[in-house]
């Protein structure tokens, strides 16, 4: 569920965290459909993923070896 920072007036705290917090989701859905939307990553996509962005995608990392009918490379 997005917060839609366009609810809240520009400039105050509480607009500075609905679009902090919209972005995040916007990537949730994103990573979702990358991982079981009609041609989903596969582990070792995921996997160096995380690498070259820890910091981004390092959440996702509990879906490594997890997901049924994925190829899981060693």
């Amino acid at each position: 569920m997005r917060a839609m920072a366009s609810h809240y007036r520009p400039g105050t705290q509480m607009h500075a965290f609905a679009r902090a917090h919209d972005n995040v989701a916007g990537v949730n859905e994103v990573m979702l459909d990358l991982l079981y939307g009609s041609n989903p990553i596969t582990d070792d996509e995921l996997r160096r993923l995380i690498e070259k962005r820890p910091h981004v995608y390092g959440r996702f990392s509990g879906y490594l070896g997890k997901r049924k009918g994925i190829p899981h490379a060693a």
